[in-house]
C-alpha cells in the first residue's frame, strides 16, 4: 500500500534566541505515527524537542481500487 511520507523537518527557530536553525541535531522515532527532534543552537546552547504527528493520507479512490481489486486476466 502507498501512502506519503512526510520528509523530516530541515529548518526551525531557536525558542530562546529566534535564530534559524537548519536541521535537527537527532531525531528518534516514538511510535509509528510520532517522531522527535531534538535541536541544539550553536549561539545561545539552547537545547529543545519538537515532535512531528505523521498522519496517512488516504489514498485516491482509483488508487484504492487498485491496491485491493487488481485486474485479473483470464486466459
Amino acid at each position: 500500500m502507498s501512502s506519503s511520507v512526510e520528509s523530516p523537518p530541515t529548518s526551525t527557530e531557536c525558542t530562546r534566541c529566534r535564530i534559524k536553525l537548519i536541521g535537527p541535531e537527532w531525531s528518534e522515532a516514538v511510535d509509528e505515527r510520532r517522531t522527535v527532534y531534538v535541536w541544539r543552537c550553536p549561539i545561545c546552547g539552547n537545547e529543545f524537542e519538537t515532535i512531528e504527528n505523521h498522519i496517512e493520507q488516504p489514498l485516491p479512490g482509483a488508487e484504492l481500487i487498485e491496491e485491493f481489486l487488481p485486474n485479473l486476466m483470464v486466459g
